[in-house]
């Protein structure tokens, strides 16, 4: 069994289609059943999401850190 699933999103995203690593380990769904649709805030970091099976996983935002830090002029 999955323990955890993560999404990894760009700095720029809001939105993403990833399957369900759970369902389709199980092979509890169709191929197009398992596709979890989500969003994430653009001033969010992290956020959770279920997919129809109830199967939990973790969005994360990655390279916002670099990103501020290419603006102000600082060195990564």
């Amino acid at each position: 069994m999955i323990e955890r699933q993560h999404v990894w999103l760009g700095p720029e995203a809001t939105s993403f289609d990833e399957p369900c690593e759970a369902c389709l380990a199980a092979r509890e769904s169709l191929a197009e059943e398992t596709v979890v649709h989500g969003t994430l805030r653009s001033e969010a970091d992290v956020g959770f999401i279920t997919c129809r099976r109830g199967h939990r996983l973790v969005v994360h935002r990655i390279g916002r850190a670099d990103l501020g830090r290419a603006n102000a002029g600082v060195p990564a």
